[in-house]
C-alpha cells in the first residue's frame, strides 16, 4: 500500500528508492518489498526500467490502477462549519482544487479544533484545517501531527474581539460571566489570558450558538470573531443585540496573523497524505479563488 502511494506520487522518469531504502523505511524484509513491486508490475500499475549503477526508474504508470492499491479511497478533510464568508470561500478554494484530482473528495464540517484534532488522531479524516496559532500548538504538543500546507494567501477568519452585552462595560471585571467554547482552542486561550487574575465564571457555550447567547443573556461578554456576527441571513446583528466590541490587547496572546492564517494538518501515520495534498493544493491559487468568492466574482461551492 505504501509503495503504491509512492509510485502514485512519482512522475515517469523518476528514480525509484532501492530495496534497501524501502526495507529501512518500512521495517520489512527485502522479500516483502520485492513482492510488492512485482505485484504492482504484474497488475499493470507500473513498468520500471533498470539502469545499472544509476538505479531503477519508473518508466510508466497507470494512476487509476495504482490508486486502488493505495488504500486512500475517498479523501475527506474537516474544517469549521462554513457560516462566515471567510470559511465559505476557504472551503471553495480548497475543494475546487481537489476536485481536479482523480479520487473522490469531500469535507466534513466540525466546529471546534479540539474535535477536529481528535478525529485526525483516530484517522477518521485525512486532514484538518485550523489556524496557524492552533497548528503551532498541536505541532508542539502532539507527536502524530504533521504540517502539510500553510495557506498564507488565505484568510481563516477575522480578528477576535471582546464583545460586551452591556455597552457601559469596557473590560472584564470580577464577578462577570464569560462565555467560552473549550473545544475552540484559539478562543479558549484568549479568554483565559484576558481573565488572568480575575474572579469570573466561565459559562460553556457552543461557538456557533451566539444567537442563543445574546437572546438568553447567559453571559456578560464573549471572545468572538469580529465579522462572524451578522453574516448569515436572519442572524442577530451587533446593533440589534446592542453589543459593543473592545480590541484584544493582552500579553502572551498569539499574533493577529497566526489567528487568521489557515493551516492544513495531517496524521504522520497516514503515509504520503501530505504529499498527495501538496500535489493538488497550491496556496497561491487558493488565495486567488478565495478572494474571487469574497468579491462576488465567483460563486461559492461546498463539498
Amino acid at each position: 500500500m505504501n509503495i503504491a502511494r509512492d509510485f502514485y506520487l512519482m512522475n515517469p522518469g523518476e528514480r525509484i528508492p532501492t530495496i534497501l531504502e524501502y526495507t529501512e523505511r518500512f521495517s520489512v524484509s527485502r522479500g516483502i518489498v520485492q513482492n510488492a513491486i512485482r505485484q504492482l508490475e504484474e497488475e499493470g500499475c507500473i513498468s520500471i526500467e533498470k539502469r545499472g549503477v544509476k538505479g531503477t526508474f519508473l518508466r510508466e504508470k497507470d494512476d487509476k490502477r495504482l490508486y486502488a492499491y493505495t488504500g486512500w479511497g475517498s479523501v475527506t478533510g474537516t474544517m469549521p462549519l462554513p457560516l462566515s464568508i471567510n470559511l465559505t470561500s476557504l472551503a471553495t478554494a480548497l475543494g475546487e482544487q481537489l476536485e481536479d484530482a482523480e479520487f473522490p473528495f469531500s469535507f466534513a464540517y466540525i466546529t471546534g479544533s479540539e474535535r477536529r484534532l481528535f478525529a485526525l488522531e483516530q484517522m477518521m479524516y485525512d486532514f484538518i484545517v485550523v489556524t496557524r496559532a492552533t497548528a503551532l500548538h498541536y505541532l508542539d504538543s502532539c507527536d502524530f501531527v504533521r504540517e502539510c500546507i500553510t495557506l498564507s494567501d488565505c484568510s481563516y477568519a477575522s480578528d477576535f474581539v471582546l464583545y460586551f452585552l452591556d455597552r457601559t462595560k469596557h473590560e472584564i471585571e470580577d464577578g462577570m460571566r464569560i462565555a467560552v467554547d473549550m473545544n475552540c482552542r484559539d478562543q479558549w486561550e484568549l479568554t483565559q489570558l484576558l481573565c488572568r487574575g480575575k474572579n469570573v465564571e466561565f459559562v460553556p457555550f457552543p461557538y456557533i450558538s451566539f444567537e442563543n447567547l445574546v437572546r438568553k443573556k447567559v453571559a456578560d461578554c464573549v471572545v468572538y470573531r469580529l465579522l462572524d456576527i451578522g453574516t448569515q441571513r436572519g442572524s442577530t446583528t451587533i446593533q440589534e443585540a446592542d453589543l459593543h466590541a473592545e480590541p484584544i490587547r493582552v500579553e502572551g496572546a498569539f499574533s493577529s496573523g497566526d489567528g487568521r492564517i489557515p493551516v492544513v494538518l495531517v496524521n504522520r501515520e497516514n503515509y504520503g497524505m501530505d504529499r498527495l495534498l501538496q500535489r493538488y493544493i497550491d496556496p497561491g491559487r487558493a488565495g486567488v479563488i478565495q478572494q474571487a468568492v469574497i468579491s462576488g466574482e465567483k460563486s461559492y461551492k461546498l463539498y
